[in-house]
């Protein structure tokens, strides 16, 4: 298992290397959310009725899964990885920005224009990491052609 995860880092460029940690503190940070709402069911329940506990913990578990399998299609290489994390990261930052304004209208929110600002600064660095050279040939299968794949030092850090 190291050994791949070594290989993942080494094979992998460095801003789809920060993709991957950005897909994988999603998923974390998601898991939290499902496991809060289970454990503090009924705390949720007395202070957000609406939407409620079991609203929380499933938009938490479908989100945990979906980073999950971006993260997957990143670290295996998979043709899609890219794209995926593209449109997700689309997709979850309109989730964010709806259930804040229906379901939350009535808290007050100080720090929506930071909230803003970093979601502006998220979805730019995943097109901007998307367009990059190195990354659309690390989705395209031709890492290889990078040299990095067959270089020595490679090699050498693998086999310890």
């Amino acid at each position: 298992m190291i050994r791949k995860i070594k290989r993942f880092f080494l094979k992998a460029p460095f801003f789809v290397t920060i993709w991957g940690g950005m897909a994988l503190i999603l998923v974390f940070s998601n898991v939290v959310r499902f496991n809060t709402a289970l454990s503090q069911w009924n705390l949720i329940l007395d202070f957000m009725p609406n939407p409620g506990p079991a609203y929380i913990a499933a938009t938490g578990l479908l989100w945990a899964l979906c980073w999950l399998i971006v993260y997957l299609g990143i670290y295996l290489e998979w043709k899609w990885g890219g794209v995926a994390f593209v449109l997700l990261a689309f997709l979850y930052t309109s989730y964010y920005w709806l259930d804040r304004f229906f379901y939350q209208p009535h808290i007050e929110r100080s720090n929506a224009l930071f909230v803003f600002i970093t979601n502006l600064l998220f979805l730019a660095s995943s097109i901007i990491i998307f367009t990059l050279p190195k990354s659309r040939r690390y989705f395209s299968g031709d890492a290889e052609a990078d040299g990095h794949e067959n270089s020595p030092e490679n090699s050498k850090e693998l086999s310890n």
